[in-house]
């Protein structure tokens, strides 16, 4: 409990070394978005007109348990409610992982401050402005079935070149980049650029960011954990095994390679591209079920899902 009390005391530290905190003023606004003049023109916040609801759709990417992209989320939300927009808010979660995180980490616990992150953030903001909350990723059971899936269709693809397996993998983690990329420096305005991950404010809570994160999973899902941490390991001893031969150097360089590509594909694809197209037609169910054509819908993800969910709803490629 000592260890989790001086966690805290350094994450709210940290926090109010970012984003200083002040008491609420009278339109309900945090100091933390008196700190952030303008939030929504933030370069990791992409603001876009969605021609099927007409709606306005505000995208606020994250670090995932970032400090200052914590204090974003909340800021983008009072920012839209204080301007008379706001009707809804959606986040990066589905049930099951909803649930868990409510469980693990309710609000007002020890647990809560040490693992602060941008979903319950919002969700809070969202609850004190009287809107409604929209879970709006892909169940977590759909993503560890179609890991799975793709796990053995790219196995299968890799032994399998002269059938044009090499091939349908280049295609499909072309797409998928392709998704993840925007403009150059994001001045465009329509894409998250280099400038939006590389932030300074960014940057300086990063280790925060990666402690929180394993933490976390570790809290709700220890399994999951431990089978990430034994596969890591696994690489790791791998690495470690392999002497320094030409040939066994040559062996180990292709079997580098095979992991690259393997595990690129499920991250890409199944948790990047496939999660996208469900992030944003979920996005518009939020945008349908507020039936306040003018309004806005906030919708707090991970800084890799804002470019490819923006297209999709730009060009109407959802339903």
């Amino acid at each position: 409990m000592f260890a989790l009390g001086m966690y805290a005391v350094i994450g709210f530290a940290m926090r109010t070394q970012l984003v200083p905190s002040l008491p609420r003023t009278r339109i309900g606004m945090t100091a933390e978005v008196s700190a952030l003049p303008e939030v929504t023109a933030a370069p990791q916040v992409l603001t876009l007109f969605d021609p099927k609801t007409r709606s306005r759709v505000v995208l606020v990417g994250t670090m995932h348990f970032n400090p200052y992209s914590i204090a974003l989320a909340r800021g983008v939300v009072e920012t839209e409610a204080a301007a008379g927009r706001l009707r809804a808010v959606a986040v990066e979660s589905c049930p099951s992982r909803w649930n868990a995180t409510l469980y693990a980490q309710p609000p007002g616990s020890m647990l809560r401050l040490v693992c602060d992150n941008e979903m319950q953030a919002a969700a809070e903001a969202a609850e004190a402005e009287g809107v409604s909350l929209a879970l709006v990723d892909q169940t977590i059971e759909e993503v560890g079935r179609r890991v799975v899936q793709m796990a053995a269709l790219t196995f299968v693809e890799l032994l399998t070149p002269w059938n044009g397996g090499w091939s349908r993998i280049g295609e499909d983690l072309a797409i998928a980049l392709r998704q993840v990329g925007g403009g150059d420096d994001g001045t465009d305005g329509a894409s998250l650029g280099v400038n939006a991950f590389l932030d300074p404010r960014i940057l300086a809570g990063l280790p925060l960011s990666l402690i929180r994160y394993p933490l976390s999973i570790g809290l709700k899902s220890p399994a999951l954990l431990s089978a990430i941490a034994l596969a890591f390991y696994g690489t790791y001893m791998l690495d470690m095994a392999t002497e320094d031969s030409l040939g066994e150097f040559a062996g180990a360089a292709a079997f580098a390679v095979v992991e690259t590509i393997f595990l690129g594909r499920l991250l890409l694809v199944v948790l990047l591209e496939e999660r996208n197209f469900v992030l944003a037609r979920n996005i518009r169910k939020a945008c349908f079920a507020s039936k306040k054509p003018g309004g806005s819908i906030v919708a707090v993800l991970g800084m890799a899902h804002l470019n490819g969910v923006a297209a999709l709803l730009r060009d109407s490629r959802v339903v």
